[in-house]
């Protein structure tokens, strides 16, 4: 049986819609960082034999300020489970993310290279994949997903395109776009991988390349959009608590041995069709 933790966010969701009632699903309700809880858990759904943890502290800025949240979600959080998994001889998954690197080199990074990460929120992921690898589990780091639940970025984006004439996206910091769907179809795969792994779709390219995109693809799907141009600026132009990578695009051959993987457009596309039925 397959436990999903954080199900109610934007990956969990998906993973829980794929799964249908073949998962047990917790969210918020159940507190990671409280060993017991998890136990007792456990003890009432008998019969899991794998784990996939989608649930963190993911607000980059706020956890400048909330650092023991953080801290809680994002390195005790996974321990337990390694710990719990352990115990009951479950398979455990983990996922991470890009903000493990430090982002100042311009070539797509592989699992080997160098972290260093630049803020706290990428310094407890980094914490929580050394626990999770320390106990013989499995790491996946992904980045810059977006989906059907929940604020993300492009959920935003298309929001701004639909209101403002103007909009103004990055254009100096790059990465790698992940469809929420696809990477929950890839960890339902993956069954017993061990190690760490990096999943994103396919193409690097920056908000604003993306905005371009997304443009795009709504006004060829018949969408509404107001938006009359995208202008490119520098990421200054919008002040953060914190230092954001510039470079942190993955190498993602390692897991392409195991699963396909196809370009954030062609996961966008499919994002927009699925917004369709609002506008009919």
């Amino acid at each position: 049986m397959l436990w999903i933790l954080g199900a109610k966010g934007l990956l969990g969701s998906a993973l829980a819609l794929k799964c249908g009632q073949k998962a047990i699903l917790s969210g918020h309700e159940l507190e990671i960082s409280n060993f017991e809880a998890l136990r007792a858990f456990v003890g009432e759904n008998q019969g899991i034999t794998r784990i996939i943890n989608c649930a963190a502290f993911s607000q980059v800025d706020a956890a400048e300020q909330r650092r023991e949240e953080a801290y809680l979600a994002n390195v005790r959080g996974p321990e337990n489970l390694s710990l719990i998994a352990q115990e009951i001889g479950a398979d455990l998954i983990h996922i991470s993310t890009d903000y493990v690197f430090a982002g100042n080199v311009k070539k797509p990074q592989t699992e080997n290279d160098p972290v260093g990460p630049c803020n706290y929120y990428g310094q407890t992921k980094l914490e929580g994949e050394q626990k999770v690898l320390s106990f013989g589990q499995c790491v996946i780091r992904t980045s810059g997903i977006f989906g059907g639940k929940g604020n993300n970025f492009v959920s935003k984006l298309l929001h701004m395109l639909q209101t403002q004439k103007e909009v103004r996206l990055t254009d100096d910091q790059w990465g790698r776009f992940t469809y929420a769907p696809d990477l929950a179809g890839a960890l339902l795969q993956l069954g017993h991988l061990k190690g760490l792994y990096q999943y994103a779709n396919t193409g690097v390219a920056t908000k604003y390349e993306f905005g371009l995109a997304l443009r795009s693809e709504a006004l060829l799907l018949g969408l509404p959009v107001v938006t009359e141009s995208i202008i490119a600026v520098p990421s200054s132009t919008f002040p953060s608590p914190c230092k954001r990578p510039i470079y942190s695009a993955f190498d993602t051959t390692k897991i392409e041995r195991h699963v396909s993987i196809r370009s954030w457009r062609e996961g966008l596309r499919d994002y927009l069709c699925a917004q369709l039925p609002v506008y009919l």
